[in-house]
């Protein structure tokens, strides 16, 4: 799974190139003299780091002798119940939620949430339901003075749909710290594209039905400018004759550094 991808590079005198980029920023190039065996190569490789169904993957796949690693071995060096539990929770505010034990409430959540224990069942229904993909506020990390940080997905809020469950939500998540009175709502995205997604159904919180809340963006690019980005950070990086100025205008063109930056300031 360190592949990122295969591609097949004009035929040569030399014979038939192929070209593996992975997630690593590894890159390598393996020239195969004879095309069919190329061509076969590449077929194998596809199947095997995109296969159609997560049974296929070579994790899954992998057997070793008895007395080497268990295939379960590395399985349990992390467990989500342990980290929340080193944090203290579920404690009076946070409590474990048991809707999405089958995945039913959000299929890109983890089937042990934790969410504030003054939330009913309807409270978050209604919000997972006003959430796109379902995701609903739900507890990330705890700090010891009780202050949270909670993730969830933008609101179905278009340019004026209004969800009282949701309002409900972001509501008891606030009343989780009282040594605030109010709590910072952070939409990461430029203000842009959550405009352009509202025109789509989707949007951001309106702070006239909201509580008690501060909004705001912070200017991070969407997953697919992003990769374009790191594509392209890749490609300068993969020059085969690089000079100062080649290598450092093609950084800049990149935008890679921008982005980091975004990141890295959205987090400060």
């Amino acid at each position: 799974m360190h592949i990122a991808n295969v591609e097949k590079l004009p035929l040569s005198t030399t014979g038939s190139p192929l070209l593996i980029r992975c997630k690593t920023f590894l890159s390598i190039t393996f020239v195969i003299p004879k095309e069919r065996e190329c061509h076969d190569v590449y077929t194998t490789l596809t199947k095997l780091y995109q296969p159609v169904h997560i049974k296929n993957l070579y994790c899954f796949q992998y057997t070793t002798a008895a007395k080497e690693l268990p295939k379960a071995a590395g399985w349990d060096y992390f467990k989500l119940e342990h980290e929340f539990k080193r944090m203290r929770v579920p404690n009076d505010q946070w409590s474990a939620c048991a809707l999405n034990q089958n995945y039913e409430l959000c299929d890109t959540y983890p089937r042990q949430i934790y969410v504030p224990a003054d939330a009913n069942t309807q409270i978050l229904l209604g919000s997972s339901r006003f959430r796109s993909k379902g995701r609903l506020p739900a507890l990330t990390y705890l700090h010891s003075n009780k202050a949270s940080i909670c993730r969830c997905s933008q609101p179905l809020s278009g340019f004026s749909a209004r969800c009282l469950e949701d309002e409900q939500m972001l509501e008891t998540v606030r009343k989780t710290n009282p040594n605030c009175n109010f709590m910072y709502v952070v939409d990461t995205r430029p203000r842009i594209n959550a405009m352009a997604n509202r025109a789509a159904g989707k949007g951001y919180e309106n702070e006239a039905n909201y509580e008690n809340i501060k909004f705001q963006f912070l200017g991070i690019e969407n997953i697919h400018t992003m990769r374009a980005s790191l594509q392209k950070l890749i490609e300068c990086c993969e020059q085969k004759s690089p000079t100062m100025s080649g290598f450092l205008s093609a950084l800049e063109s990149s935008g890679w550094l921008k982005h980091i930056r975004s990141i890295l300031d959205t987090s400060w």
